[in-house]
């Protein structure tokens, strides 16, 4: 006998088969039994369908064929249940109170946590801490960081990124109860977005500056870069270098910078095009460019950053 799924989740349809290499049981009379109760009883019925049960819950599952000669043939199995959630965090820098959550970047840590919900025949879940892990890269088991309680995997990008299958099985010690669970990793590249760095409030992370920034009657608007999954400290910018290019031309000053001050002339309307280029240089495949527009004008009616008018 066998299941469609060896760790089935609470609720979900499970096929199981019966198969003989002695008998022909396509012609045998099969009788399937679900915990001591008749569910199917005909000609040629090698398959049964079944719910998973509860956590902690078993179907203790019994087959019986009777051949058009007489010969009686037996098989059982048991269908428990259990499910796996995975946390995939990774390293990759973002800004303070970031809300989200960002996808894997080249080169960085991916630290992966499971969350196993295994019960007793009580209904009560097992404490993760007391069970035992078997990980899985593309079906092959990481033996270091398997064993009893290693509930979280960590893996370093390399440096050809290929996405890849992660697999989890864990289980309790004393009893034969499993569950699994699966992720396919994929990691991509950084990103950079800009914010209005307000003088008196700091950085306004609520709205990211789009293509264009307008100058308003204030004449002076400080810009902050946030460089998104790079490799990078919470305060500082590490490793990083940063080429700011307003205009097409480099400013040198501004390599170190994470913000800069725009200022508009007296009197003049116009636009100015901001660059910037971010690069790691230990991790070559942390790179990325991004850019906006800054317009002013002379007119003392123009729109400020918000969209609003201001004199």
């Amino acid at each position: 006998m066998t299941a469609s799924s060896d760790n089935p989740v609470p609720g979900q349809t499970v096929t199981i088969t019966a198969r003989s290499y002695i008998v022909d049981i396509n012609t045998a009379k099969i009788s399937w039994i679900i915990n001591g109760k008749t569910e199917q009883n005909a000609t040629g019925a090698t398959t049964l369908k079944v719910v998973a049960p509860d956590l902690g819950k078993k179907l203790n599952v019994d087959v019986s064929a009777t051949t058009p000669e007489g010969r009686n043939i037996k098989a059982s199995i048991v269908v428990g249940s259990g499910s796996i959630d995975i946390i995939v965090e990774t390293s990759g820098y973002t800004h303070p109170f970031f809300k989200g959550k960002i996808p894997p970047v080249y080169q960085n840590t991916v630290k992966i946590v499971a969350i196993p919900h295994i019960a007793n025949s009580s209904g009560v879940e097992y404490d993760p801490k007391n069970l035992v892990y078997q990980w899985k890269k593309n079906d092959r088991v990481i033996e270091d960081q398997s064993g009893y309680g290693k509930q979280a995997l960590i893996l370093t990008g390399e440096i050809v990124p290929r996405p890849y299958d992660i697999s989890v099985t864990a289980w309790p010690r004393d009893i034969e109860a499993r569950a699994q669970g699966y992720i396919n990793i994929a990691v991509g590249g950084p990103s950079i977005n800009f914010y209005i760095n307000d003088p008196l409030y700091g950085p306004l992370f609520n709205r990211v500056i789009g293509d264009v920034i307008r100058i308003g009657s204030q004449k002076e608007t400080g810009v902050l870069a946030v460089p998104f999954g790079f490799d990078k400290p919470v305060n500082g910018i590490g490793n990083l270098t940063y080429s700011w290019l307003i205009n097409g031309l480099q400013d040198s000053g501004l390599s170190k910078n994470e913000s800069l001050v725009l200022r508009a002339p007296d009197n003049s309307s116009g636009s100015s095009n901001i660059q910037l280029d971010i690069r790691n240089p230990d991790k070559i495949l942390q790179g990325e460019s991004g850019g906006f527009s800054a317009s002013f004008s002379a007119d003392k009616s123009v729109l400020d950053n918000t969209g609003s008018s201001v004199f």
